[in-house]
């Protein structure tokens, strides 16, 4: 038997830590909504097109966890990273609404081939050798590469821009290259016999039916947790109309967005403590609570005190992420894990299609600050009623 030293997935985990950090190499985002407007694109038009990209991947998304139960979590990884390539390169040679919306469409098929996947083979990484029950700690620390990422790139990426916002672009391009390759080096462990063709389509109806049906356990927790990521998704866009507002110079946007990301790291890497000290149940009403509470504040103010509402809502972020799933994982067999991880992201998906369109009109219509405050009680009626009903199960005490 080998053991756990010898043995070569031991080497998936540095490997999920380096991956995770260049994905979430974002060198453009704190500076895409100035990107768009230099091609003479509004707000409203930039949340278009992160609906077209959720679109995207909502289409393909339980799909793609499906080929990742069949064809491997590796081979997902690596096709995705491969067609993420190329969406970006659109996004550097590109210069109309037209173009971005491919490369969305595009980024929508890579996220969908990920989404699921990483998450699944970090998991399983951690089954053969024993360890599983690190898996919340892993998650953690893995939010929190991704937050530290974010931000030193963030702070790079708006640094750059002020030369030429299309520069950025270009190293997110890099990074994801670099993903490629690595991605090839992951070692995946022995999955259990395909079944025949017309068996996979049955299989599939059956696992939806039962995660979304049979299972209201998992049906609460997959939507609370749609809610608390449409939710930080969208104020990522939401933010930087703020920032316009109240005239934050563009380098500040680039330390606004590292810090926002190194207190989601710190609040991941701290998720386990947290739910030490309030039990999974208080911790959860918290998260809904504050989430709520912040979106309605930010937009009943305008001034740059409102930075901190939005950092409270990355703060969620950090949180929700090792805590949900660590709950969703248990509760699932690893032959269907990517399934119904790829279940969780395809309702995310679909709350912010359903969801963000509605707020860009509110804001381009009215007004930021009204798209914000009737956000704020979506989600705090939403988020209520999901943790409501999981109490009711009992599926958290």
């Amino acid at each position: 038997m080998t053991s756990n030293s010898t043995n070569p997935i031991v080497s998936n985990l540095w490997k999920l830590y380096v991956l995770k950090g260049l994905a979430f190499a974002w060198f453009p985002i704190p500076t895409i909504l100035l990107f768009y407007q230099s091609h003479g694109l509004d707000l409203e038009q930039t949340v278009w097109l992160k609906t077209i990209l959720s679109l995207s991947i909502l289409l393909l998304e339980v799909p793609s966890g499906y080929v990742a139960d069949l064809l491997g979590r590796k081979f997902c990884l690596v096709a995705g990273s491969a067609v993420w390539i190329i969406s970006w390169l659109f996004y550097c040679l590109g210069s109309s609404l037209t173009i971005f919306a491919i490369a969305e469409m595009l980024a929508g098929i890579a996220g969908s081939l990920i989404s699921g996947a990483d998450t699944a083979i970090a998991y399983e990484t951690l089954l053969p050798l024993g360890r599983e029950s690190y898996y919340r700690t892993l998650e953690g620390r893995l939010v929190a590469v991704a937050g530290i990422s974010e931000a030193l790139c963030g702070i790079i990426g708006a640094a750059i821009a002020e030369f030429n916002l299309v520069y950025p672009f270009y190293l997110q391009t890099a990074c994801l290259i670099v993903y490629f390759f690595l991605a090839l080096t992951l070692t995946e462990g022995k999955r259990q016999i395909r079944p025949a063709n017309s068996q996979r389509i049955e299989n599939l109806k059956t696992i939806i039916i039962d995660v979304f049906i049979k299972r209201p356990n998992l049906r609460w927790l997959i939507l609370l947790s749609s809610t608390f990521s449409t939710a930080s998704f969208l104020i990522v866009w939401l933010s930087q109309g703020y920032f316009q507002q109240i005239n934050l110079p563009i380098a500040a946007m680039g330390w606004t967005w590292a810090v926002f990301h190194l207190l989601m790291s710190l609040a991941s890497v701290n998720a386990l403590r947290i739910e030490t000290v309030l039990g999974i149940k208080k911790a959860f009403l918290v998260l809904v609570l504050l989430l709520a509470v912040s979106y309605i504040l930010l937009g009943s103010i305008n001034s740059i005190w409102g930075i901190g509402f939005i950092a409270a809502v990355y703060m969620v972020r950090g949180l929700k992420s090792p805590l949900i799933l660590n709950i969703i994982n248990q509760q699932i067999p690893s032959t269907i894990r990517a399934t119904v991880l790829s279940l969780n992201s395809f309702a995310f998906q679909l709350g912010f299609v359903v969801v963000a369109p509605v707020i860009g009109a509110i804001s381009s219509s009215y007004s930021l600050s009204l798209a914000l405050f009737v956000g704020g009680w979506f989600f705090l009626v939403a988020g209520s009623f999901c943790w409501w009903r999981l109490v009711k199960l009992k599926v958290i005490k």
